[in-house]
């Protein structure tokens, strides 16, 4: 019986856009802080002596907005309204000459400077009291001519480049949250609802347009400048500027989507069986377990999934054992319908879906943070999981929260964990850790719940994060996002960034 899908507001609190796209965007430079003005902090930039900035000095096609001119609203930067940036510019750039021209005042000044595609930076790390570069005018996806390969401009958003590669029928494997940029996704890894079939999204990518720190475009690719290539494919935001992807796609498959639920009190049981029929699933099916506490909607464990083979969605070896599901859901699509009902958006088109992923509604602050799951968790660690989740001690205006466990393994472990800055290869799956609320409130609260859960697991899975599910908390945050392959990382940046013109409180130069 066909039960429906949960609410996006559900999907948006529960972080399965969240979590299965990675809805994050890498590319920033430094904070603001959680509700309010720019960070007191510890600054992140460059060091080159500034110069007193004279913003009639840049010019962009797009257009520059200061504070008081039409244009300038701050408050549209960031997916996430925690954070309240106030920069001193947002520069609208349409043109790769238009980033060069940002890249070199930022330079020039000593401006912090801030690359914004989907403004989907848990940390806020898409804008701050600097210069934004917005990309957003940057969008366009084509095609080539041979069917085998798209240009994907640095501005675009995922629910774009779905409809507009799905038109044409072909696919690549992203994540599912529909305004998150695809360049950010991109920059940390890129994990998504085709992942143990096609890969990461960054393992997809054939070359990069980008802008070094001393304004000059070049691209990238195995063949030239690899050391960056290698660094721009995981490493996170902070070492250049994207201005457009070239990456293989394919033909575009047809998918099975799927969601089954059950009681709370089951979620040892049900996270159990998962991870045993996950490990040991054909690499065309991507699913993703949560245990959820939700005041309104009441708590559970669901698993969801993607199934992209030719023979029928086959359930029995997670189901064996278990006590039947209160709703179950399934539904044969295409691409392009699959990829729109993994974001909330099912009927409706690329426009409607962007609107209504950034309406009040819809965008509501959060606090998040991840573990890698290196292995399965033994007995201790599943009722671990499901006691953490369920002592939840849920602050006032809470929506929901909990731990989200996303499938890895499959296509991910064909690339050595020092092929691309991305490290946790073998990893059996990415766990995010969420919290959401309504209105106005002190984050705080909601940052100790996400900690908590994170907490809990690390006997079992370390200090382990994933970048893309940015955490400034972390103590060790270069260490927990790439493990071995940071010093390499460091020495990238080091050499295309020496005065640290990129650098941001959450790269791997911070």
């Amino acid at each position: 019986m066909d039960h429906g899908r949960p609410t996006r507001r559900a999907l948006l609190a529960t972080g399965l856009a969240l979590a299965t796209a990675g809805c994050t965007d890498g590319g920033a430079q430094s904070p603001p802080t959680p509700g309010g003005g720019p960070s007191s902090g510890p600054s992140s930039g460059p060091s080159t002596p500034p110069t007193t900035p004279g913003w009639s000095d840049l010019q962009v096609s797009g257009g520059l907005a200061r504070p008081g001119q039409a244009g300038y609203d701050p408050s549209t930067l960031l997916y996430n309204p925690r954070f309240s940036p106030a920069p001193q510019a947002i520069a609208r750039c349409r043109t790769a000459d238009d980033v060069a021209a940002c890249v070199r005042y930022a330079g020039r000044t000593g401006t912090g400077l801030r690359l914004r595609a989907g403004g989907h930076s848990y940390g806020g790390w898409s804008a701050g009291d600097g210069l934004v570069a917005d990309l957003t005018g940057m969008d366009a996806v084509e095609l080539a001519d041979d069917g085998r390969s798209a240009r994907i401009g640095a501005g675009a958003r995922l629910v774009d480049v779905y409809t507009a590669l799905g038109a044409r029928g072909v696919a690549i494997g992203a994540g599912s949250c529909p305004t998150v940029g695809f360049s950010g996704l991109t920059l940390g890894g890129g994990v998504g609802v085709l992942a143990r079939s096609f890969g990461l999204t960054c393992d997809q990518v054939r070359s990069i347009d980008v802008v070094t720190a001393d304004g000059t475009s070049r691209t990238v690719d195995a063949g030239n400048d690899p050391d960056l290539f290698w660094a721009l494919r995981g490493g996170g935001g902070g070492i250049a500027a994207v201005t457009s992807w070239t990456v293989a796609v394919r033909p575009a498959p047809e998918v099975t989507v799927f969601f089954l639920r059950w009681d709370l009190s089951q979620g040892a049981d049900v996270l159990g069986a998962w991870q045993r029929w996950s490990a040991q699933a054909p690499r065309e099916l991507w699913s993703t377990c949560k245990l959820l506490v939700n005041p309104a909607d009441g708590d559970r464990v669901q698993v969801s999934g993607a199934w992209t083979g030719s023979a029928a969605l086959d359930l029995s070896g997670l189901l064996a054992g278990l006590p039947k599901p209160a709703a179950t859901s399934r539904r044969a699509l295409g691409y392009t319908d699959a990829m729109l009902y993994e974001a909330g958006c099912s009927g409706l088109d690329a426009q409607a879906c962007t609107a209504r992923a950034l309406d009040a509604q819809h965008r509501q602050p959060f606090a998040a943070t991840s573990s890698m799951l290196g292995a399965q968790l033994p007995q201790a660690g599943l009722d671990a999981a499901l006691a953490a989740v369920r002592t939840i001690s849920a602050p006032e205006g809470t929506v929901e929260a909990g731990m989200s466990f996303d499938a890895l393994g499959g296509a991910v472990t064909d690339v050595a964990p020092d092929a691309t800055a991305f490290p946790w290869r073998t990893a059996l799956a990415t766990v995010q850790h969420t919290a959401t609320w309504t209105g106005t409130r002190t984050p705080e609260p909601f940052d100790a719940v996400v900690a908590g859960t994170r907490r809990a697991l690390e006997p079992w899975t370390g200090t382990a994060a994933y970048v893309n599910y940015a955490d400034a908390g972390l103590p060790d945050r270069a260490a927990a996002c790439w493990g071995e392959n940071r010093a390499r990382l460091r020495q990238v940046a080091a050499a295309v960034d020496p005065d640290r013109v990129f650098a941001f409180p959450g790269s791997v130069t911070a």
